[in-house]
């Protein structure tokens, strides 16, 4: 009898569920339904709204031209022209006044009566203000044509100091000073000088000392000291070697054995010189301005 018992309760257990189930699912069905009704319904009133609008629109009347009524300006009763007061109107300007430049006009008088007292109306009245306007300007960075600024150039370094105390390559060239007599490109002749130049190195290096030899040797002078061109711009004066006889303040003159005359320039060269067992480096660039100093 337990085990029906337990059957028959468990049965109506399940039925019990299902019934639950079902019903959910009623109810679930109901809310679907009742949403797609207002949807629809809401869909058919807006339908209906925008044909009463259409229709409405359509039998909206057009205005006539008989309703439109024009205001005449002069009429009193219009707001927007109203007639001024009398004093008012007299003191507008009247419509046949023209207007001119010269003094005596209207405006001439309203400035007039505005300038009675000060320094600006005494001048106002002297007619001494003026303002003259140019039909140019004077910029501060004026930029002078090519020709111009060449010509200025050119006056320029013929008047300048440095062209009076050197002279360019071309001048030189020109006044024959980079030149030497043939007669006398013979380095034979020059050989007393380097011995007098040997001579005076060696008492100078005496005097100064060997530590300072750099120093002397910028500012000694070098005309008769055997020179070694072992570099130079100008690959044809490369090797060239003989006796140093002219320093400018660009080149050095040198006589060969083969009694030729070179004029080697100083910038981007390189020079050694043998004084008695050594054998010194010169920089050429070092030599460019030492005139100067030969000098002092």
């Amino acid at each position: 009898m337990g085990t029906e018992t337990v059957v028959h309760d468990q049965a109506r257990w399940a039925m019990a569920a299902m019934e639950r189930r079902l019903a959910v699912a009623k109810a679930q069905l109901l809310q679907q339904q009742q949403k797609k009704n207002e949807k629809e319904k809401k869909g058919t009133s807006d339908v209906d709204v925008s044909i009463k609008e259409s229709h409405q629109a359509d039998s909206l009347p057009t205005p006539s031209k008989t309703s439109i009524k024009k205001v005449d300006p002069k009429d009193d009763d219009s707001v927007a022209y109203t007639r001024l007061s009398h004093p008012v109107d007299e003191n507008l300007l009247a419509t046949n006044v023209k207007f001119s430049s010269a003094k005596g006009t209207i405006v001439d008088k309203v400035l007039h009566n505005l300038l009675r007292s000060g320094d600006s109306a005494q001048k106002y009245l002297q007619s001494t203000k003026s303002v003259k306007l140019d039909n140019y300007i004077l910029l501060d960075n004026f930029v002078q044509s090519r020709s111009s600024a060449s010509g200025s150039k050119k006056a320029s370094q013929k008047d300048s100091k440095r062209s009076k105390s050197r002279m360019s390559m071309k001048r030189l060239k020109k006044s024959g000073a980079l030149h030497m007599p043939k007669d006398l490109q013979k380095f034979d002749l020059f050989k007393p000088m380097h011995g007098m130049w040997e001579s005076y190195m060696i008492k100078l290096i005496k005097v100064t000392g060997k530590i300072q030899l750099s120093l002397t040797l910028l500012s000694a002078d070098l005309h008769g000291a055997f020179m070694f061109v072992a570099e130079c711009k100008i690959a044809s004066f490369t090797g060239v070697q003989g006796i140093m006889v002219r320093e400018t303040s660009e080149t050095f003159g040198i006589i060969t054995r083969e009694d030729k005359f070179r004029v080697v320039p100083k910038k981007l060269s390189v020079f050694i010189i043998q004084l008695d067992c050594w054998k010194i480096t010169l920089h050429g660039d070092k030599f460019i301005s030492r005139d100067n100093i030969v000098q002092r």
